[in-house]
């Protein structure tokens, strides 16, 4: 017989809330084990109540009795005994719209779509306000390291004036597959894939949109003011080579997916694509699924964050941090702003229109003209270090490949263009080359 006094606790009861979750993959499934699994360090006063799920029938990850499963998402969203709704189904919609409808039923709300707060958190975040909840989306960047928090409570006591990141970990971990193992970009994927670092489909996070919605998200906390990922420029990784590979090793670099945002004159510069950096970097030995951040400070200098960024618990974790933020407080933490003013409004420009000076390694693949790979070079070489010394246009098998004095980006775009007037069939591609990263 279980003693009366085993169910005693000291200090007044704690209230307890009622979950209700949408999605059970790979975030909502951590976030499941967490909780009902008891795997957290600390156990809040959570109950699930109900699980969302799209396919009834399929295997889970976790041990939790069907009778909480529904395919009924609706049905869940309107449960007057869920008092926190989790959102962890990605996607834009349906999505939004259920947040949007918990927010109006006066649900607290968390969310791991950086989908959803890119594109609509600022109205979002009115509606949870005018109805005194909560809505809170950590996971919606970085995975376990807590870098909304440390934005939002102003953490770093200083003017932040750029940001340096590797926020999507499914490209970091295939890039670093590609340039330790030699491995194809789609074997790279595939590995992803199947550790469950990448979605079945791939695409965001390949095409550098995931990255954009990421650093839209922080910028917009960062600066008081929104900023939209269509406010920043994207290029992707599925066309970087093996040759890229050899060629970046030969010089002492590794190839990075960068998530940058720069400042110059009130203006403001996001971009999101691969970098080299030298090998001997902190983000150069930022590997596989972690993700890092550094933030340019005015006074204190570079503030270097590393975590891990993608997979089922990291995720989770910062799912729970978030929850955690509502009931030890009882829902009445203030809410997190995407519209705080931080240090003064900045307009957004596109990268191209930076005054940012920087190195870039251009590559054009060679053709069986020599006359045309003459032109070419000949070209590469007015912005090559030592126009003078053919080692600044390395002459391989495949390609013609060059890296410039310290150029804008626009005048990147006026030497690419200018190949292009003479050979339209031109294939080109290049890199920026950052030595004075962290």
């Amino acid at each position: 017989m279980v003693e009366e006094s085993a169910f005693k606790r000291d200090g007044p009861l704690k209230k307890r809330y009622g979950v209700g979750l949408l999605g059970a993959g790979i975030v909502g499934g951590g976030l499941i084990r967490l909780i009902h699994e008891e795997l957290s360090h600390y156990q809040l006063p959570l109950d699930i109540q109900r699980v969302g799920v799209r396919n009834l029938s399929k295997s889970r990850s976790f041990n939790l009795p069907a009778s909480l499963l529904s395919d009924n998402l609706e049905s869940i969203v309107e449960d007057k005994s869920i008092d926190i709704l989790v959102e962890a189904m990605g996607g834009l919609e349906p999505a939004r719209t259920y947040i949007e409808k918990a927010l109006q039923a006066g649900k607290h709300v968390v969310t791991a779509n950086k989908y959803v707060v890119s594109e609509s958190g600022d109205y979002l975040e009115r509606i949870a306000k005018s109805h005194g909840k909560q809505f809170l989306f950590e996971a919606s960047v970085a995975g376990a390291i807590p870098i909304i928090e440390i934005l939002r409570e102003g953490v770093i006591p200083d003017r932040i004036h750029g940001i340096h990141a590797i926020l999507n970990g499914t490209t970091n971990f295939i890039l670093t597959r590609m340039s330790e193992t030699s491995e194809s970009f789609h074997d790279a994927l595939s590995m992803a894939q199947q550790l469950g670092f990448s979605e079945p489909d791939p695409s965001f996070d390949i095409t550098g949109k995931d990255g954009s919605q990421k650093l839209a998200i922080l910028v917009s906390i960062l600066k008081g003011q929104p900023c939209h990922p269509a406010d920043i420029e994207i290029r992707g990784i599925d066309f970087l080579t093996p040759m890229d590979f050899r060629f970046a090793e030969k010089n002492q670099w590794r190839i990075k997916p960068f998530a940058i945002y720069e400042e110059a004159g009130g203006e403001g510069f996001a971009m999101v694509e691969p970098i080299l950096v030298p090998v001997n970097s902190v983000f150069a030995n930022v590997r596989n699924e972690y993700n890092g951040l550094c933030f340019d400070c005015q006074k204190v200098g570079r503030q270097i964050f590393i975590g891990k960024g993608a997979g089922e618990l990291p995720t989770a974790s910062a799912v729970l941090s978030d929850l955690s933020k509502i009931t030890s407080a009882n829902g009445s933490l203030p809410a997190v702003s995407l519209s705080r003013p931080m240090d003064g409004k900045v307009r957004f420009r596109s990268a191209v229109e930076s005054p940012r000076l920087s190195r870039f390694y251009v590559k054009c693949l060679k053709s069986s003209d020599a006359a045309r790979n003459r032109k070419i070079s000949e070209i590469l070489k007015t912005v090559s270090d030592r126009v003078d010394d053919l080692e600044d246009c390395q002459a391989s098998a495949e390609a013609l490949c060059v890296v410039t004095t310290n150029i804008t980006r626009s005048e990147l775009y006026r030497l690419l263009n200018s190949i292009l007037v003479f050979d339209s069939q031109a294939q080109l591609s290049w890199l920026r080359l950052l030595r004075d990263v962290a």
